[in-house]
């Protein structure tokens, strides 16, 4: 007894059949493979309607037949060129995520369809015009992924151990999780996720994650919980509840990449004249927009709230008494390209 197969098989049986003359009927081919006889019929209706199968039914044999010789079978014929190279491209961009969950269930379906793609679509060069970098981020450990996935379909705790960013400490923990969360500015897997510890809902990332254990104890999504709102109160990563309206002002010069990007879900952008921005958000975490801001130098200026000016500032002073023993030098003597 077959298991029953997918149609592209059964079309592939057909035609082993039919080119060995043994004059194969509906009802002996869904004996095979344990599906009804009107599927069968509808694949060779398929063949011979959409794929041209020169197909007829031989009253005598009570079975079908070629009735010109010369016909072929391709499994590729059905896919359009464009349809085969997408396909493909799709499987030497995952590349780039080799280590992330699910990269080799999705290789491995791909590379099932792979084999009934035209040959000639990997030989022409298609992939010459393509150089695709590769992720820096460290692989996540697929059984912790996993088990993090059955907690959150089974809304069961998890018990964890969680190393901090910002002070390396490692903590115990008891929390719900909520749903996964891929960055791709940081090319990392976070962790939605209800914290006992914090009674917060916090972001984790699933890299720093040190032990895990999934629990039976069962829980329940907090009441009013909004995945969009959640995020409108993010940055980087980064939430907390208290709103600020956010303006910082970009040169002409750091204006063409900051328009490329949506950087929030709130983000206002204000042309000006001279081809500089204001860039206006709204948006919780004020640190992380510190962090953020510092990376453009004095290309951007914060304009409001007062609060986020006064940090920088205080970064500012204190990375100038880091390099205070460096004697100032013209503009012009530095190599800036």
């Amino acid at each position: 007894m077959r298991q029953s197969r997918p149609p592209l098989v059964r079309i592939q049986y057909l035609d082993q059949q039919l080119k060995e003359n043994r004059y194969p009927n509906c009802t002996a081919v869904a004996r095979y493979f344990e599906v009804s006889s009107k599927s069968i019929q509808r694949d060779i209706d398929y063949m011979r309607d959409m794929l041209q199968a020169p197909i007829a039914y031989d009253m005598k044999k009570r079975g079908y037949y070629y009735e010109k010789p010369g016909w072929a079978f391709l499994p590729a014929a059905i896919w359009e060129r464009r349809e085969a190279e997408s396909l493909m491209a799709t499987r030497k961009v995952l590349a780039r995520y080799q280590g992330t969950p699910y990269y080799d269930e999705v290789c491995r379906a791909l590379d099932k369809v792979r084999q009934y793609l035209p040959e000639q679509s990997a030989a022409d060069g298609f992939f010459d015009v393509y150089s695709i970098e590769q992720t820096t981020s460290l692989p996540v450990d697929p059984k912790l992924f996993a088990t993090v996935e059955s907690a959150i379909r089974g809304k069961l705790k998890l018990s964890m151990s969680y190393r901090a960013s910002w002070n390396q400490s490692v903590t115990e923990r008891t929390v719900h999780p909520y749903l996964f969360r891929y960055s791709q500015v940081r090319e990392t897997w976070y962790l939605i996720a209800f914290c006992e510890l914090r009674n917060d809902i916090r972001t984790f990332a699933l890299g720093r994650i040190r032990t895990l254990a999934l629990t039976s104890k069962r829980f329940t999504i907090a009441k009013g919980f909004s995945l969009d709102g959640y995020i409108d109160k993010t940055f980087d990563q980064i939430h907390k509840d208290e709103l600020h309206d956010v303006a910082i002002r970009f040169t002409p010069y750091q204006s063409q990449w900051i328009r490329e990007h949506r950087w929030h879900p709130t983000q206002v952008i204000e042309e000006h004249r001279n081809g500089g921005l204001t860039l206006r958000m709204r948006v919780g975490a004020l640190d992380a927009i510190r962090r953020w801001i510092m990376r453009y130098g004095s290309e951007a200026e914060v304009l409001e709230p007062q609060e986020l000016r006064e940090m920088i500032k205080y970064e500012l002073l204190v990375m100038e008494g880091m390099y205070e023993d460096v004697r100032a030098v013209k503009l012009e003597s530095l190599s800036l390209f």
